[in-house]
């Protein structure tokens, strides 16, 4: 699902993205850096539990978010981390799963 809007907070800690259907989905700079689909981070996702690893980046701010395209975005973190590219339906998965939790 394609958000009508990606909004980086004031603090840098997280994004909000909203919905056309009025639904919104609020994700933290450490829970997007742990779940990072990039290619150094794959096999990490299989391996560890999300929570070790969102600990992991808890002090983790987020740069920028830049738009890739019309199916994505980049997000370039202060630890230096900007290789991963989060496709809308990636974001809204795993929003959705943190939401569901």
């Amino acid at each position: 699902m394609i958000p009508k809007s990606v909004t980086l907070n004031r603090n840098k800690k997280s994004i909000q993205l909203e919905y056309p259907n009025n639904t919104f989905l609020l994700l933290t700079s450490s829970y997007l850096r742990a779940c990072s689909p990039s290619a150094e981070n794959k096999d990490k996702l299989r391996k560890t539990d999300i929570r070790k690893r969102k600990e992991a980046f808890n002090s983790v701010m987020i740069n920028k978010v830049e738009a890739v395209g019309n199916y994505a975005i980049r997000i370039i973190f202060d630890d230096g981390h900007d290789t991963g590219i989060f496709s809308w339906e990636y974001i809204y998965t795993i929003g959705s799963r943190l939401q569901d939790s």
